[in-house]
């Protein structure tokens, strides 16, 4: 019976905390986006950074108010439509391809680094088997 309270009221204080997180403002957000862009295209040109900014920022505000799986999908396209309007012909093919085919994060396999290169270095080879 302990352990059922104890689970209870810990799953009732992880709901709490997880509510009460702050939530980004959508400047933060729209600045976060726009610095990504920027830094995979690698634009330094200041009016089409504030151009990719206040489309960020008008999405970003528009989330805030609704955010259905219809509407975010709405929005993902008119974004890239608007997107498509600010970027240059090659910038804009440069970010579909990186969407398209986005560079892995984070290594396949993250132990192998770990385990170096046999878990056991020591060890003889296993003993081949016996032809019939």
């Amino acid at each position: 019976m302990k352990r059922i309270w104890f689970l209870v009221s810990s799953l009732g204080l992880v709901g709490c905390l997880c509510a009460q997180m702050p939530q980004r403002l959508p400047e933060e957000d729209a600045a976060k986006h726009t610095e990504m862009i920027c830094r995979e295209l690698n634009i330094q040109d200041t009016v089409q950074r504030r151009k990719i900014y206040n489309m960020h920022l008008k999405y970003a505000y528009q989330c805030q108010q609704s955010n259905t799986r219809l509407e975010k999908l709405q929005r993902m396209e008119e974004a890239t439509k608007e997107l498509k309007t600010i970027l240059t012909p090659e910038q804009y093919n440069r970010f579909m391809n990186a969407q398209l085919n986005p560079e892995p994060r984070r290594p396949q396999h993250p132990y192998n680094d770990m385990l170096g290169p046999s878990p056991m270095p020591n060890m003889p080879p296993p003993p081949s088997m016996p032809q019939q």
